[in-house]
C-alpha cells in the first residue's frame, strides 16, 4: 500500500510540475502559445547544438566511468552522479544556442523569460541553501538530493550570465 501511495504522490507532483511549465510557457511567449517558434536558421543551429550536447554527454559519461574504475572519489555523489553528464549536455546545448542566436524564440518575451529563469534559480538555490544550513546537503559523506537543486540553480545562473553577455555583445555590434 505504501508503494502505491508513493507512486500516486510522484505522479501528482509530476502532473503539477508539468502544468506549471505549460502555464509558464504560455505566459512567457508573446502570442500566448505554449510552443516556442523558431525560424529555419534557428532550427538548424539547434540541431547542431543537440549533436554537440549528445557527444558531450557521451564523453562526460566516459570520463565518469574511467574515474569510477580508477578511483573512488565519485562515490560521494551517490545517484547524483548520473545527472552530471545531463547538466554538461544542457550547458553545451544552451551555450551554442545562445551565442548563435538560436535560443530565444521568435515569440518569446525576453523580459518575462529572464524573470522566470531568475525565479527558478532562486527557488533551487534557496532549497540548496536550506539543506546546507540544516546539514542535509552531505550526509555520511554523500551528497543528498538537494545537491541537484544546487546544480540546477547554478545552471540557471550560468544561463542568465550567458544571455546577458550575448545581449552586451549584440549591443556593441549594433
Amino acid at each position: 500500500m505504501d508503494l502505491l501511495f508513493s507512486l500516486c504522490m510522484v505522479t501528482a507532483v509530476i502532473a503539477v510540475i508539468t502544468g506549471m511549465v505549460f502555464v509558464a510557457l504560455k505566459l512567457i511567449n508573446k502570442d500566448g502559445n505554449a510552443t516556442t517558434k523558431y525560424d529555419e536558421r534557428q532550427k538548424r543551429v539547434r540541431g547542431e547544438a543537440y549533436k554537440y550536447a549528445f557527444f558531450s554527454v557521451i564523453i562526460s559519461n566516459g570520463i565518469l566511468m574511467l574515474t569510477n574504475i580508477f578511483g573512488t572519489a565519485i562515490e560521494s555523489f551517490g545517484y547524483n552522479i548520473f545527472f552530471i553528464p545531463i547538466f554538461v549536455g544542457i550547458v553545451v546545448h544552451i551555450s551554442i544556442c545562445i551565442f548563435k542566436d538560436a535560443y530565444i524564440g521568435l515569440n518569446t518575451n525576453i523580459t518575462k523569460f529572464m524573470i522566470f529563469m531568475f525565479l527558478i534559480s532562486l527557488l533551487n538555490l534557496g532549497l540548496a541553501a536550506r539543506a546546507i544550513v540544516m546539514n542535509e546537503l552531505i550526509v555520511d559523506g554523500k551528497f543528498q538530493p538537494p545537491f541537484l537543486n544546487l546544480m540546477c540553480g547554478s545552471l540557471f545562473i550560468v544561463l542568465g550570465f550567458e544571455l546577458l553577455i550575448k545581449m552586451l555583445i549584440d549591443k556593441k555590434e549594433a
